[in-house]
């Protein structure tokens, strides 16, 4: 027999039982005695005197009785014997299903889907519930997600949710998952709590070898008032293969593709962006030649087919180059034939063509003759004699007349106000925030990106404005040269707490006597990002045949994460904005191992630093042919980021407000709605104001395409749960006012091997969960167990019984107990 309880911090109400003594002691107040002549006749004799005690005290421990008997029963007791088996049936049970979402659920190897068998299987389970078991359905994704929750006794709920599933997609994470059920069964009520996983037997997900995510799972279990039974369920052992033999690990053969990888996500017409990506064969034993197609817009162009050989195990790298005529949002694939897991045999991506891109160019060394300006190479690169129509829209200001106008309420580096300041010096309270700002649009908004070609020190007012106009998405480049102050970039551009990039400049190196004779070039190897491998030497390119002769120096710092506006007691949710900056990375290096561009993010801009100008003044790339291209490339990639289209699961889309929904003053606000890949409308929240609106999604668990569009009258039905439960059709997803997103998952889930007994060794120990094939193992389980029963309902009627006691004396008391006398 054991004894429990499941609320056990309820019984720090037993400290009340000092509340009767406190008031007892409190009520005992000493009083001036007066004799008179008749009180004689008054005087008690001892036996009622004593009588008056004993009734007193039983009162008062009566009272304490009725504090502690409360405080147990809240603490809703429980307990476990044998003979309670024979007083009636069974408690109900709290039960968590979870349904294994990873696309290695999709296999076509049998004639049935292992979802399907799922499905099935909780069908048949659901049949086997007892009225008032409540049943709690989970996907175990890269993140969980919630499909029914709170818990429902409704099992035709259960079933018409099920019939609603999204095809699978994804990894999963097991270990998560199952914590995340245990939580939810601790705010449950029954006294019989299970957790049910259904999944395919795949090693990938399991995280056999990560102790950590195992050791938190079995905190939560031992934290449990009730400890919950953990049961895992391989469908395709459970279930009827309909006489086929699944094939053996190594006969498992799957062939997918990563990631697509486009060199830029912004671009304009006719300009060329290269897609690269891998491809994968995992089992087999003999080589294989795959077909690898490329689609735009749902069109495959036949013309870009390729054929790789894959050895066992093997992969091979594919490239695609594309030019788009046409402005907007265009999905892009790169796909297979298809194979017994068809889900991983697409990657996709989404590029965002414009007119044009403009940007702003600030030069921090005018000269009187224009070719000796800082900007002048890089102007005459984006804005030829006779283009008509530019791919890059530049606007040269120079650093004293930059007029940065209004900013937003952001941190930064509290120091000296730097002279000839455009704006009046914003008022900067401890910690680096700036107040008294007004709330306006950003005038940088205009822009995808900023140049600061050899710009000296910013500005408290431009310091601002550029660090408010990168955390929201904006792209700033910074070209270093000889009118440099590297006091100011290190203490405020680049510092530690505030800083736009994490890196510090030490000195300007030059070549040495040795050097000059070869000539100090960008070193070819380097050149790994996908937007720089198309001026690798092998390819043609004279990009690093340029010659350097001074550049400065710099040191790499450690990324780091902080509250960038806003504080603790701020109400508006969107003013506790956490900025991130990663390290920063250097993207290319000289032949000396000395940095030449290094890129890092700030919040969801890009920053990228070169070292060296990009004038004629210490190298000669100007007078490469490569130059323009370069030039154009930086820019795009400063630009991408503000409008990022392609993030990975659990990361929020993000959008400007299209330029066809009326400002807020206007009229009320056009209304928009995220639509995720399964057809299903989620509402956009607003983020910033004015000019620099958002629209954003934050539950990104789905991966898939998504697509921006305006609400229609039927989605405001779907978002409340009052629609039927059939999906409409798919739109065309180039349709015209839609912008489009993917959400890219882990592509581990390819490798299909099964778990080894080994790893079901380590992630059963100490009993910690049980592999099972029918759902009557569970109630086998639970019928060799001791019976349990709550004791909360006869606590509280002995509380109602001890009331009316408490009522009974203290009426008998004071109806005249005091003034009986001894015979």
């Amino acid at each position: 027999m054991s004894f429990e309880l499941l609320n056990p911090w309820m019984l720090a109400g037993l400290a009340g039982v000092a509340l009767p003594v406190i008031a007892h002691l409190l009520s005992k107040k000493k009083y001036d005695i007066v004799s008179w002549g008749a009180m004689q006749f008054l005087k008690l004799g001892q036996e009622t005197r004593r009588r008056v005690w004993l009734e007193d005290l039983w009162l008062l421990l009566l009272r304490m009785a009725l504090i502690a008997w409360l405080a147990i029963a809240l603490a809703r007791p429980w307990v476990s014997a044998k003979w309670l088996g024979d007083i009636g049936p069974q408690p109900n049970r709290d039960i968590v299903l979870i349904l294994d979402g990873s696309y290695s659920m999709a296999w076509e190897a049998t004639s049935v889907t292992p979802q399907e068998h799922a499905v099935r299987w909780i069908d048949k389970f659901l049949g086997q519930l007892r009225p008032g078991d409540t049943v709690t359905l989970l996907e175990a994704r890269e993140q969980v997600r919630t499909l029914i929750d709170p818990p429902t006794r409704d099992v035709n709920r259960v079933r018409d949710v099920l019939k609603q599933l999204s095809p699978p997609t994804g990894t999963a994470n097991f270990p998560e998952a199952l914590s995340h059920a245990v939580k939810l069964l601790s705010r449950t009520n029954h006294l019989r709590r299970e957790v049910v996983l259904l999944t395919d037997g795949q090693s990938q997900g399991w995280f056999s070898d990560d102790s950590n995510l195992w050791l938190r799972l079995d905190d939560l279990k031992k934290q449990s008032s009730v400890t919950p039974h953990l049961w895992v369920v391989n469908v395709l052992n459970a279930a009827e293969t309909d006489g086929q033999e699944l094939p053996a690990a190594g006969e498992r053969l799957n062939f997918h593709v990563e990631r697509l990888q486009p060199s830029r996500e912004l671009s304009v017409p006719s300009f060329p962006i290269r897609f690269q990506t891998r491809v994968r064969f995992s089992g087999g034993s003999t080589s294989v030649t795959r077909q690898v197609h490329f689609e735009v817009d749902g069109q495959r162009l036949a013309e870009r087919t390729q054929s790789v050989t894959l050895a066992p195990g093997g992969e091979a790298n594919v490239e695609f180059e594309h030019r788009f005529e046409a402005t907007g949002s265009h999905l892009v694939r790169v796909t297979l034939d298809p194979d017994d897991l068809p889900t991983d045999n697409i990657s996709e991506a989404v590029i965002v063509v414009a007119e044009a891109v403009p940007v702003l160019l600030v030069d921090g060394d005018p000269r009187p003759e224009p070719v000796q300006s800082e900007t002048f190479f890089i102007h005459a690169a984006l804005a030829a004699t006779g283009n008509e129509t530019p791919w890059v829209k530049p606007t040269t200001v120079k650093w004293a007349e930059w007029n940065v106008g209004h900013v937003f309420n952001v941190p930064v580096n509290p120091k000296p106000t730097e002279p000839k300041s455009v704006v009046p010096k914003p008022n900067v309270k401890q910690g680096g925030q700036v107040e008294n700002l007004p709330h306006e649009p950003n005038d940088l908004d205009k822009y995808a990106a900023i140049v600061l070609a050899n710009v000296p020190k910013l500005t408290d007012a431009q310091l601002a404005a550029v660090t408010d106009y990168v955390r929201r998405g904006g792209g700033v480049g910074l070209a270093l040269g000889n009118q440099i102050d590297r006091d100011s970039y290190n203490h405020r551009l680049f510092a530690d707490e505030t800083g736009l990039l994490g890196v510090s400049l030490k000195d300007i190196e030059s070549e040495t006597p040795e050097q000059r004779e070869q000539g100090v070039m960008i070193s070819n190897a380097t050149l790994e990002s996908p937007w720089l491998q198309r001026f690798r030497a092998e390819r043609g390119a004279a990009f690093t045949t340029a010659r350097f002769s001074r550049w400065w120096s710099v040191e790499m710092k450690e990324g780091r994460r902080q509250k960038a506006e806003g504080s603790e007691d701020t109400d508006d949710e969107s003013e506790k904005v956490a900025v991130e900056r990663p390290a920063a990375i250097a993207l290319a290096r000289l032949q000396t191992g000395a940095p030449y561009l290094v890129g890092g993010q700030f919040g969801r801009g890009n920053v990228l630093l070169l070292t060296s100008p990009l004038d004629a003044d210490w190298n000669t790339l100007p007078a490469r042919p490569d130059f323009v291209a370069f030039v154009h490339e930086l820019l795009f990639q400063l630009a991408s980021r503000r409008g990022e289209r392609n993030v990975s699961v659990g990361q929020p889309l993000v959008s400007q407000m299209p330029s066809a929904a009326p400002p807020a003053e206007a009229g009320p606000p056009v209304s928009f709605v995220f639509e995720g890949p399964d057809g299903e409308p989620h509402e956009a929240k607003f983020s910033g104001d004015g000019a620099s609106e958002l629209l954003v999604l934050d539950d990104t668990s789905l991966p898939g395409v998504y697509a921006l569009r305006r609400k229609e009258p039927a989605d405001e039905q779907r978002l409340t749960g009052k629609a039927e439960a059939n999906r409409k059709p798919a739109k065309p997803l180039a349709a015209k006012g839609r912008e489009l997103f993917v959400v890219n998952a882990d592509r581990a889930e390819s490798n299909l091997a099964p778990l080894t007994d080994e790893q079901i060794t380590s992630i059963t120990a100490d009993e910690r969960l049980t592999f099972i094939r029918e759902g009557r193992e569970i109630q086998a389980a639970a019928s060799n167990e001791l019976p349990r029963y709550e004791l909360w309902q006869l606590l509280f009627l002995a509380f109602l019984a001890l009331l009316v006691g408490e009522v009974l004396l203290t009426r008998k008391l004071v109806r005249g107990g005091h003034v009986a006398a001894d015979s």
